[in-house]
């Protein structure tokens, strides 16, 4: 075998473990869509939303660990009223390993023109989410939400 050729063969014999080895000690990343869905209950209100998600952003060396838009409708029901809503948000993850703070903000409409609902939808909550995993557990306080319990599954 001529010296060329063992040289080109040890180069990409190299090269070939060094990729796998940087694959393996790389951080996997967020999957990013994600369906999930809660329950929540607040006094004599009970509402039930899912949501679609999509990770817009990711940087799992800093302290926002991925950004993104989110989209839920759902619906509530008490002694006094009931109805459905629609809302639209933007939030933020913080965390690098399985256990983040999640906070989002939005427009939510009231799909049955209640004067008595905000404008406005918001979240805060705790997600388990490992990076490069399907599942999610998600819990908080959210409005239009209430306290809430949601499982999610993310491709």
């Amino acid at each position: 075998m001529k010296t060329s050729s063992k040289v080109c063969l040890l180069f990409c014999l190299a090269l070939t473990l060094n990729t796998a080895f940087a694959q393996e000690n790389s951080s996997p990343a967020f999957r990013k869509n994600g369906l999930s869905g809660s329950l929540g209950f607040a006094g004599i209100v009970a509402t039930a939303t899912s949501n679609y998600e999509r990770i817009l952003t990711q940087s799992l060396d800093k302290g926002i660990t991925a950004t993104f838009a989110k989209v839920g409708l759902g619906t509530y029901g008490g002694w006094v009223d009931s109805g459905s809503y629609l809302y639209l948000q933007y939030g933020f993850l913080t965390g690098k390993n399985a256990n983040h703070l999640e906070v989002s903000a939005g427009p939510n409409f009231n799909l049955n023109n209640a004067e008595d609902m905000l404008p406005v939808a918001f979240n805060i909550g705790y997600r388990l989410q490992k990076p490069g995993k399907g599942f999610m557990l998600r819990t908080g306080v959210a409005f239009p939400e209430t306290l809430y319990l949601g499982l999610g599954w993310s491709f």
